[in-house]
């Protein structure tokens, strides 16, 4: 007999994923981390276009604004950028310092489309 599952879309997934990861590392309620887990979607499909003011913290505790892009990705590594391999950490292009940074997911703070 099969079992009734849910459809879940490989986008629900992922955020369902880093949801998890937020709770458990930084020990937000669950609102708060499906809030930020929304958010680094919303900004992950945003600067495959476009760049975006990034805030976060360094592992290292000190805050970091930043003004980050995936554009140039596919041509740099050789493949389309693919959110869904994402485990801990977001990378990005630095347009400032122009090199490819990371930030870990937990870390992640807000964004502002750049326009």
């Amino acid at each position: 007999m099969k079992k009734n599952r849910k459809a879940v879309s490989k986008n629900e997934m992922m955020k369902g994923k880093w949801k998890k990861q937020i709770m458990l590392e930084k020990d937000y309620t669950e609102q708060c981390s499906e809030w930020m887990a929304e958010r680094l979607e919303a900004l992950i499909e945003y600067m495959q276009y476009g760049h975006a003011a990034i805030a976060y913290m360094k592992q290292d505790g000190t805050f970091k604004l930043v003004k980050g892009t995936l554009v140039g990705y596919e041509k740099d590594f050789g493949k389309q950028y693919d959110p869904m391999e994402i485990k801990n950490t977001v990378v990005y292009r630095d347009v400032e310092q122009q090199r490819w940074m990371t930030f870990k997911i937990e870390n992640f703070m807000e964004w502002r489309a750049i326009v």
